[in-house]
């Protein structure tokens, strides 16, 4: 019977023709080639090689080193003189002789076809587990049995099919596979070896049961900074954390956080038109703004519409988005009574409240029933606190202890003044909006450090309380300045914002603008 020479080559001191053997005077133990010694009581081996795939023809070997692939040991026919025996030690490779004298043995390899593995491939990875694919080549006799390892061959799992998967897997962690044959003869292949790593657990898969507010207070926030998010409990330890708003918000500060979100398409991937930001997480709610600015196909060209933007002529050198300035909108803050109280801004309830929700369910109702129904602050405030104060003050008077009681409820509204503000790293949280001292002292030097900032004109939805037909917005030199609802000041983009419904919860996504995070 023919039995597989699995070695790798191990040299052989000639003796006579080829080898030498251990003498065992105790007639119990064996020869090894392993550790060549010369020849003892004139013991010897000869190997024979066969010459082709059974010609039964075989030829002295005239190499002192085992054949390395394509032969097998001939129990049958390997014999000694004198009484000696021999096999093959296939767990480590080596010629086996039993003898009491000295003696003169003859080794027979016989050419043979084994399976080769060819390729092994991984697929269906996950946090867990790993399926492997095996490739092979048949010998002289098909597959029975595959073999797979992933402890780099300690241990086997059997399987009679060419695939197999391993579970129980450790998250994020690297396998070294270890994979071979053996055919209906009992003769094994060769090892293949290939490493792979199981995934990481997305934030999906942590957040698991848990709102997309909860996982993003849970699981993205792990400390004031990291992954850009800061908790405005008023206890902060870095840099002008005594600026914090103090309303147990979590918001996202600094030059390009990965708080992007898909909203609006279930595209495999988003639309730039559908790319919304994280403001913050406000109890059980988050808040988004849309990325760039509203277009006259989202928010229409009635209501408060004035022109587009490339319509108007104005410079943009400022932009930094790339939707183009003649598909974006530009509306007056109210237009129809020429007065600051925002539930009679026909911008808030033709643009934003009547054609953006149109807009959304047209696309699926889906996206306009994720949207709360929210009171938003609308009373505004003295443009001391607002335009001149730095942000702390500023969300005092806009939406804190020192604010306005006047309320309305809406599901689309637009950024506060402070969320401009918090949405700069809190090196400028000591900053005014505005300085008449120069650049150098206001929020245009934040414009670098501050992911809200687009570069054009954008209206805020809060007013001036001193004055009763005046309205706050963003400059495109990244400055907070003022003008008036309807004239005045032309020019002035919007950007939809709204908090999502407690309910809502992440399904993918890692927040990065490649990547966003989806929702459902």
């Amino acid at each position: 019977m023919k039995k597989l020479l699995l070695i790798n080559s191990v040299l052989l001191t000639l003796c006579l023709i080829v080898g030498i053997c251990i003498l065992n005077k105790d007639d119990s133990e064996i020869l090894t080639s392993n550790n060549p010694v010369t020849n003892n009581k004139n013991n010897a081996l000869t190997m024979m090689l066969e010459t082709d795939v059974d010609s039964n023809e075989y030829e002295v070997a005239t190499s002192n080193e085992w054949p390395t692939e394509g032969y097998i040991f001939n129990a049958e026919m390997s014999a000694c003189e004198r009484g000696g025996t021999l096999s093959w030690d296939s767990e480590n490779n080596r010629v086996l002789m039993a003898t009491s004298s000295a003696d003169k043995c003859y080794v027979y390899f016989d050419r043979y076809t084994a399976v080769r593995i060819t390729n092994v491939t991984t697929s269906n990875i996950t946090n867990n587990s790993i399926t492997l694919t095996v490739e092979a080549e048949t010998g002289e006799n098909p597959i029975a049995t595959y073999y797979f390892s992933n402890n780099d061959g300690l241990s086997y799992e059997e399987s009679t099919n060419n695939t197999y998967t391993f579970n129980n897997l450790e998250t994020g962690t690297e396998y070294n596979f270890q994979v071979y044959a053996v055919d209906t003869n009992g003769i094994s292949s060769n090892i293949y070896s290939l490493s792979e790593s199981t995934l990481e657990l997305t934030l999906a898969d942590i957040c698991s049961g848990k709102s997309f507010a909860e996982c993003i207070k849970t699981e993205v926030y792990t400390g004031d900074g990291n992954e850009g998010l800061y908790y405005h409990d008023g206890s902060g330890s870095y840099t002008n954390a005594n600026q914090e708003a103090g309303d147990n918000s979590y918001r996202y500060a600094g030059a390009n956080p990965n708080n992007y979100v898909c909203f609006g398409s279930d595209a495999a991937t988003c639309p730039n038109d559908n790319l919304y930001r994280i403001i913050g997480v406000f109890g059980e709610n988050v808040k988004l703004i849309k990325h760039e600015y509203g277009t006259t196909t989202q928010l229409g060209t009635n209501g408060a519409y004035y022109n587009t933007y490339a319509g108007l002529g104005w410079n943009a050198s400022y932009y930094k988005g790339t939707t183009s300035t003649s598909s974006i909108g530009v509306y007056y803050w109210n237009n129809s009574t020429n007065n600051n109280t925002w539930g009679q801004s026909n911008l808030n309830t033709v643009n934003l409240n009547t054609n953006y929700i149109n807009y959304l369910n047209n696309q699926n109702a889906k996206w306009n029933e994720m949207i709360e129904t929210t009171t938003w602050k609308v009373g505004g405030g003295h443009y001391n606190y607002l335009m001149y104060g730095t942000p702390k003050t500023a969300y005092n008077y806009e939406l804190g202890s020192s604010s306005s009681s006047t309320t309305y409820s809406a599901k689309i509204g637009m950024m506060y003044v402070s969320d401009y503000y918090y949405a700069a790293s809190p090196t400028y949280w000591s900053y005014a909006g505005f300085s008449s001292s120069g650049a150098s002292y206001d929020y245009r030097a934040a414009t670098g450090s501050n992911w809200m900032y687009m570069g054009l004109g954008e209206w805020t939805i809060s007013s001036r309380s001193d004055v009763t037909a005046t309205a706050f917005f963003v400059t495109d030199e990244g400055f907070v300045g003022n003008g008036h609802v309807i004239d005045g000041f032309t020019g002035i983009v919007v950007r939809p914002t709204f908090y999502l419904k407690s309910s809502v919860t992440i399904t993918s996504g890692d927040g990065s603008q490649t990547n966003p995070f989806r929702i459902a």
